[in-house]
């Protein structure tokens, strides 16, 4: 694992992958913005695959892999592009359908939903009954804001509610913020977030936590000493994780720090724009890449 700032600035994949076994991916901001899949995303893929690389998918996205994956086909993404799709949502998902871990042994059966209606997947086959009231609910389950534009200020009404009952709330998606169509939106992580602040009670499921990556892997079993490459593009996710599974990391930095870094998609920042956000941040990268791209 490179530490610091000693990283190397790539203009694609091409230029270091002889030296992995497999890729793990990042989806939204490296593949697609959630609407359409990026340019040069799909050819990358298509290049992983004529190399003989095999890729896995691993996503802070707040539903069942089953829906990724439909929602990826939709995109024009062709399911033998890659193998093992892990959504964070589907491991709270199983979590929440074994009930082994004392957290979700707690956890009673009438649930208050925060989120979009694609995100109703969690719920498929579980013993719970949905309710509409902080007063009604055992705890929560936070995937999202109601409304894609909605801000965390519009849940504080609710979050304080919930925290006057000591509700606890289970969020599968620790992303602040993600970039849909183009648009700077909010994710669950955020208003869990908040929540926290508050004194709240929350469960993590997701980057950058060890379990996401020990999930995924347990799929994508190349073995101990296979080398593994990471893509990803939020720092306080997909790198923090990889920081902490000692696996090596490309930064698409293209991606949701493309503002601050003052470089857009397809372009490399400033390398000392880049170091102080790594220091700020105390981050490690391997690689920058302004793109994911082959």
């Amino acid at each position: 694992m490179t530490v610091g700032t000693s990283y190397q600035m790539i203009n694609g994949l091409s230029e270091v992958i002889e030296q992995y076994d497999a890729v793990i991916l990042d989806l939204w901001g490296v593949v697609h913005d959630g609407v359409t899949p990026y340019p040069s995303s799909i050819l990358a893929m298509e290049a992983l695959k004529k190399a003989g690389v095999p890729v896995a998918l691993l996503s802070n996205a707040p539903r069942r892999s089953s829906v990724v994956v439909a929602r990826m086909e939709d995109m024009g993404i062709a399911r033998d592009l890659y193998g093992p799709a892990v959504a964070s949502g589907e491991i709270a998902y199983s979590q929440l359908l074994a009930r082994t871990d004392p957290w979700y042994a707690k956890l009673g059966r009438k649930v208050m939903s925060v989120g979009p209606v694609r995100d109703m997947s969690m719920f498929e086959g579980q013993d719970v009954e949905m309710v509409k009231t902080v007063e009604d609910a055992d705890w929560l389950l936070v995937t999202g804001p109601n409304d894609d534009y909605d801000a965390v200020s519009v849940y504080e009404d609710l979050l304080h509610a919930a925290k006057a009952r000591d509700l606890p709330m289970l969020c599968p998606n620790p992303d602040r913020e993600v970039i849909r169509g183009g648009d700077r939106i909010i994710c669950a992580g955020a208003i869990a977030a908040r929540y926290e602040v508050l004194g709240g009670n929350v469960r993590w499921e997701g980057k950058p936590l060890a379990s996401a990556y020990d999930f995924c892997l347990q799929l994508f079993d190349k073995g101990p000493d296979a080398k593994l490459l990471v893509v990803g593009d939020s720092l306080s996710t997909d790198v923090a994780g990889s920081n902490n599974a000692g696996l090596d990391v490309a930064l698409v930095t293209g991606g949701i720090h493309a503002e601050e870094l003052g470089a857009p998609r397809g372009t490399l920042p400033e390398k000392g724009k880049l170091d102080a956000l790594l220091n700020a941040t105390g981050r490690s990268i391997t690689y920058a890449v302004g793109d994911f791209c082959w």
